[in-house]
């Protein structure tokens, strides 16, 4: 009978090992290039206030805080090795940008559910972003199957307790326009997004809100105003259009109604990056560089890949290298 040399055997326990290791390093890593074809899109939920989708790296976590979410819920099983590490991790970074998390477990591996948790825990988790204060974000692994059955049971709410009818059916078509909205907008057509935006009749706050931005990136500033000025009214305290409406302030050189905004702002959330820069801006544009620098150096610290950022400083050392004060052109 054959018998493998024990060269053999070592290369086969080798790369058995091997195989093994990249594979826990694949999981521990749901945003590499393994994984992200496999990930679900970032979308609104069927509540205004929720979002859906996978698990969040640090690149996400910048993105939600720019959004206003306050919660994140996580529907990982600490039971399973790989996703108890990924949530220590996460609690870290929600510390760090000054998110909670709450954990509702749902085993599933594959789309295949286990324990005896999984839809107490989905409905709890449901309930959880419902009573969530602020924007609460949902999501298990790759944002599939266990994020997918919660927002069933954020589909029931809607049509027991906020909805009916056909007012029902009228807001899952507006949830898809705003996914198609906010997808051409993370890609750059704000075109598109507005198009998506317009087929939406009775706009909620997120709708509300991307629809000034889209406005502002083309550089459309009138449109941009009205837009954030009518999420204030009906939201006073929303610090996204705070932040918003202080830009087309500075874009329209109002430096100290902008300035008035974002401090706002500032003061409802110390770690706001788009509100900090926006006193960065204001700042500059007075000449006050010494001030402008402390600004932009915040920023940097809270968002440290952000190359506009880096660039701003650059140009205050250009401007301003021996902390003088000058007036400076608009950027």
């Amino acid at each position: 009978m054959y018998k493998p040399s024990k060269r053999i055997v070592l290369f086969v326990l080798a790369a058995g090992l091997l195989v093994g290791v990249f594979g826990v390093w694949v999981l521990l890593h749901p945003a590499s290039i393994f994984v992200q074809p496999w990930r679900a899109e970032r979308a609104a939920a069927p509540v205004d206030g929720v979002l859906l989708g996978p698990y969040p790296v640090e690149e996400d976590f910048v993105e939600l805080k720019r959004r206003g979410v306050t919660t994140i819920i996580s529907l990982l099983e600490p039971n399973v090795p790989y996703e108890k590490v990924l949530l220590e991790q996460e609690r870290k970074l929600a510390r760090q940008y000054g998110m909670t998390v709450q954990n509702f477990p749902m085993g599933s591996i594959l789309g295949q559910k286990f324990g005896d948790a999984y839809a107490v825990n989905s409905e709890a988790a449901a309930e959880a972003a419902l009573n969530a204060d602020g924007i609460a974000y949902i999501h298990c692994y790759l944002g599939l199957h266990r994020a997918r059955n919660v927002q069933g049971y954020l589909e029931a709410h809607v049509r027991t307790a906020q909805y009916g009818g056909s007012i029902a059916s009228a807001n899952a078509s507006d949830l898809d326009n705003e996914h198609v909205a906010q997808t051409a907008f993370d890609a750059g057509d704000y075109p598109r997004s507005l198009q998506a935006l317009a087929r939406i009749p009775s706009k909620g706050l997120r709708a509300a809100r991307l629809e000034g931005w889209n406005h502002y990136r083309l550089q459309q500033m009138a449109q941009a105003r009205s837009a954030f000025q009518g999420v204030l009214r009906r939201f006073p305290d929303d610090t996204d259009a705070m932040v918003g409406l202080g830009y087309v302030e500075l874009s329209d050189k109002h430096p100290d109604q902008a300035d008035t905004l974002f401090s706002r702002a500032v003061e409802a959330d110390p770690d706001d990056v788009s509100a900090i820069e926006g006193m960065g801006h204001v700042r500059y544009r007075q000449g006050r560089f010494g001030d402008a620098r402390i600004q932009f150096a915040r920023a940097l610290e809270l968002n440290p890949g952000d190359p506009e950022t880096r660039e701003m400083l650059a140009r205050i050392e250009r401007f301003d290298p021996n902390g003088a004060s000058a007036q400076a052109e608009a950027p």
